[in-house]
C-alpha cells in the first residue's frame, strides 16, 4: 500500500520529482500547463478569438495591394465578424446551459477554425467578389468567436484546478490571453513580412497572396490546442448538479429567471456596460494599423510603411501587459470589488479619449508623432484597465448555474452590438468628421458605460466575515 501510494505521488507529481531536483524548464512548464488545463482551455479561446478579431486589419493592409478596397468593404469586414459573434453569443451560450458547457464549447472552437482556415484559403475572385467571400467568411468565424465569449468564461468559473485559484481568479487569467491575441496580431504580421521579405510582399503577387493568407489562417492555431485537450475534459460538475437537480437549460427558464427584478437588473448592468467597453474598444483595435499608417506617412506603400506599421502596432498593443497584470492584481480584491474598478476604468477611458479628442489635431499639424503614439499608448493600458476583464467576470458570477452560459451570452451579445457600432462607424466619422470628433464620441460612450455601472452592477464583495458575497445567487454563496 505504501509502495503504491509513493507511485501515486510520483506519477502526479513527476514533473517537479523527476531528476531528483534536476528537473528541465520544459518539466516545469508541463507541470503547470497541468494544473492549469481548466485554465489553458478557455484562455486558449480567448486568445484565439482577440487574435482573429483583430488581425482583419493587418490582413487588409497586404490585401489591399493588389484588391482595391470599395468603400462598403471597410464597415462590412470590420462588422462581419462581430455580426457573426452576436449570433454565436445567444445560441451557443444558450446551447451550454441546453446541451452542456463541454459539447457546446466543441462546437465553438470548430467553428473558429473552421471559419479561420476558410478565411485563409477559401477567400478568392477579383473586385468585389473576393471582399464578399472575405466577408462571408468572416461572419462564420465570428459564430465560433462569439460563442468563445459566454462559454469559456462559465467553462473557466466552474472547473476546478489544483492550485485553488478560485472562480474570480481562473476567470479573469483565462480572458487576460486576451491581450496575448491583440499583441499577436501586429507581431505575426510584422514577422510575416520579414520572413517572406517585405520588397516581394509590396511587388510579386504569390508574396502578397501568401501573407494575408497566413496572417488570417494562423488564427485557428489555438482553438487547435484548446480542441485537443477539451475531448478528454469532464463537463462542469455545476452544470451535473443543475440538471440532476432537474434543470434543462430551455428557454422558458431563462425567461422565468428574467421575470426577478433583481436577475432583470444585473443583466442590464452587466450588458450595458459590455455594450459601451465594446464600443469604445473595437473601432480603435480595428482600425489601429490604419491610424497609424496616416501617422506614419499617409502616401507610402512600401517596406518601410508595413514594417513600421506592425511593429509600431504591436509596440502599443503592449502596454496593455503591464495594465492587464494591474487589473487580474486589483479584480480579485474585496477591498475594491468588480463593480468599483468598473466604474474607475470606464472613468480613465472617458478622459484618455476625451485628452486624445483634444490634442489629436494639433499635435498632428505640428507633426507631433511620438507624442500621438504616446498618448494612444496611456489609451491602450486603460482601455485594457479594469473594465476589459470585468465586463467579461461579471455575467459568470451574477446568475444561477442553470441559466449562466445563457445570460452570459445576452450579456456578450449585447458588447458586440456596440462592436459593431463602434467599428463600422468608425472609418465613415472619422472621414466625414475627423478622428478628433470620433475619439470624442468614444469618450462619451466609456462614460455612458460609467454611468451604467453606477446605476444597475451589483457590488459582488464579500461581507465583513468573508464568508459569502452580497447580491450573489445562493448556489454561488456556497462557493
Amino acid at each position: 500500500g505504501a509502495a503504491t501510494e509513493s507511485r501515486a505521488m510520483s506519477q502526479h507529481h513527476s514533473p517537479l520529482i523527476r531528476n531528483s531536483g534536476r528537473s528541465t524548464v520544459w518539466d516545469r512548464v508541463m507541470s503547470l500547463l497541468e494544473d492549469y488545463k481548466s485554465i489553458m482551455i478557455p484562455a486558449m479561446g480567448n486568445l484565439s478569438s482577440s487574435y482573429n478579431i483583430c488581425n482583419i486589419g493587418y490582413a487588409v493592409q497586404l490585401l489591399r495591394l493588389e484588391h482595391p478596397v470599395p468603400r462598403w468593404a471597410a464597415p462590412a469586414f470590420a462588422s462581419s465578424c462581430l455580426c457573426g459573434a452576436i449570433v454565436g453569443q445567444l445560441l451557443l451560450g444558450w446551447a451550454g446551459d441546453r446541451f452542456g458547457r463541454k459539447l457546446a464549447l466543441l462546437v465553438t472552437l470548430s467553428l473558429v477554425v473552421i471559419g479561420a482556415m476558410g478565411s485563409a484559403i477559401f477567400t478568392s475572385g477579383f473586385g468585389d467578389d473576393i471582399w464578399r467571400s472575405l466577408v462571408i467568411w468572416r461572419f462564420i468565424l465570428g459564430i465560433g468567436v462569439g460563442g468563445t465569449y459566454p462559454l469559456t468564461a462559465v467553462y473557466a468559473g466552474e472547473m476546478s484546478d489544483d492550485r485553488g485559484l478560485g472562480r474570480t481568479s481562473r476567470v479573469a487569467l483565462s480572458i487576460s490571453c486576451q491581450v496575448a491575441g491583440n499583441i499577436l496580431a501586429p507581431a505575426i504580421s510584422f514577422f510575416i513580412l520579414l520572413l517572406l521579405g517585405t520588397d516581394k510582399v509590396t511587388q510579386e503577387p504569390w508574396a502578397t497572396e501568401l501573407g494575408w493568407r497566413l496572417v488570417l489562417g494562423l488564427g485557428a492555431l489555438p482553438c487547435l490546442v484548446a480542441l485537443r485537450e477539451l475531448v478528454s475534459e469532464p463537463d462542469s460538475h455545476e452544470f451535473a448538479s443543475a440538471r440532476a437537480s432537474g434543470h434543462k437549460g430551455r428557454l422558458n427558464e431563462v425567461l422565468r429567471t428574467l421575470e426577478d427584478p433583481s436577475y432583470r437588473k444585473r443583466l442590464i448592468g452587466c450588458a450595458a456596460g459590455w455594450f459601451c467597453f465594446d464600443m469604445s474598444f473595437f473601432g480603435i483595435a480595428v482600425f489601429l494599423p490604419h491610424i497609424v499608417h496616416d501617422l506614419i506617412d499617409k502616401n507610402d506603400r512600401g517596406e518601410g510603411y508595413l514594417l513600421l506599421n506592425s511593429a509600431v502596432s504591436a509596440l502599443v498593443n503592449c502596454i496593455a501587459i503591464p495594465a492587464t497584470l494591474l487589473s487580474f492584481r486589483l479584480v480579485a480584491d474585496d477591498g475594491l470589488g468588480r463593480k468599483n474598478l468598473q466604474g474607475v476604468s470606464f472613468l480613465f477611458i472617458s478622459l484618455a479619449y476625451a485628452i486624445l479628442a483634444l490634442s489629436f489635431s494639433p499635435l498632428r499639424t505640428i507633426s507631433a508623432t511620438t507624442s500621438v503614439i504616446a498618448l494612444f499608448s496611456a489609451l491602450f493600458f486603460c482601455l485594457n484597465f479594469g473594465a476589459g476583464m470585468t465586463t467579461y467576470i461579471l455575467p459568470q458570477e451574477s446568475f444561477p448555474p442553470e441559466v449562466r452560459a445563457s445570460m452570459n451570452g445576452i450579456a456578450a451579445a449585447a458588447g458586440k452590438m456596440g462592436a459593431i457600432l463602434g467599428a463600422s462607424a468608425f472609418a465613415p466619422t472619422a472621414r466625414h468628421f475627423g478622428l478628433g470628433f470620433t475619439f470624442g464620441c468614444c469618450a462619451v460612450s466609456a462614460a455612458g458605460g460609467l454611468i451604467a455601472t453606477i446605476l444597475f452592477v451589483d457590488d459582488m464583495r464579500k461581507e465583513e466575515d468573508g464568508t459569502k458575497v452580497l447580491n450573489v445567487p445562493e448556489v454561488q454563496r456556497h462557493l
